[in-house]
């Protein structure tokens, strides 16, 4: 397993983020290989909350530590929010 990875997702996929099918595409373009991957959401204007989800599930089903940087005040609050609820539900299963 090679070190560390570094992705721009608005490169990637777009400066808006907003559908769930994107997120899985993207986190399955990603190269497992690596120990660390770091997320950098420069430019990145607008996450959806269907988006913020399938991100959240894919980065939980990774080996990889995943890592964000760059992350506006919007796109890290939706995150923030996608995150407690995830967890919430898990402690409800």
């Amino acid at each position: 397993m090679r070190d560390v990875k570094e992705v721009n997702i608005e490169k990637e996929i777009h400066k808006n983020l907003g559908m769930r099918s994107t997120a899985e595409i993207f986190f399955n373009n990603l190269d497992s290989n690596f120990s660390k991957i770091i997320i950098d959401f420069k430019d990145v204007e607008f996450v959806s909350r269907s988006f913020a989800q399938e991100y959240v599930y894919q980065k939980k089903q990774r080996n990889s530590e995943i890592i964000e940087k760059n992350m506006s005040e919007f796109v890290k609050n939706m995150l923030d929010i996608v995150t407690k609820d995830y967890a919430n539900y898990l402690e409800n299963l």
